[in-house]
């Protein structure tokens, strides 16, 4: 007998591709999920799963369009039993998003400014500096004396020391 060694094909290079279940990704879309988590549960990072979702006729993009059909279908369908039953929150609801014109709540804001009255305002909040009576305030004679002693040292010397 004679022991042959299995011959070993050498791997392939490369990475290994990435299998995304489209199946998982319809039905987490029908959840409303974002497209973050939708990575986060595939375990896909979201660089491959956008470029995945942007091929040309993507069955990830028709997918993900698919289940959010599905999810906006579903919760429709759930508001209109609701409305059936009478239910005055779901009317609401329905009434404010489908005729916003008549229907929505909306706020107005109205703000009247005069600006002869705020200047009036700043006008007599402001504090009046002129002085009254403008005194010049003299040095004692001292101090006229000794600042003329070191001008001249200044003078003689270059320098006020000694």
């Amino acid at each position: 007998m004679t022991d042959k060694k299995p011959i070993k094909l050498p791997k392939k290079r490369g990475r290994k591709p990435i299998v995304i279940d489209y199946e998982r990704a319809e039905y987490l879309a029908s959840l409303n999920l974002g497209i973050m988590d939708i990575c986060r549960s595939l375990g896909v990072g979201w660089d491959t799963f956008n470029k995945h979702r942007n091929k040309k006729n993507s069955e990830l993009a028709e997918a993900l369009n698919r289940g959010k059909a599905k999810g906006l279908q579903l919760a429709t369908t759930k508001l209109m039993e609701k409305i059936q039953d009478g239910d005055f929150n779901s009317i609401q609801l329905y009434l404010k998003s489908a005729d916003r014109e008549t229907w929505a709540d909306k706020q107005t804001v109205e703000h009247n400014l005069n600006l002869g009255d705020v200047l009036t305002q700043a006008r007599a909040r402001v504090i009046d500096h002129k002085p009254d009576d403008a005194r010049i305030i003299q040095q004692p004679k001292e101090l006229t004396r000794a600042s003329e002693k070191a001008r001249e040292r200044v003078k003689n010397t270059g320098s006020g020391r000694e």
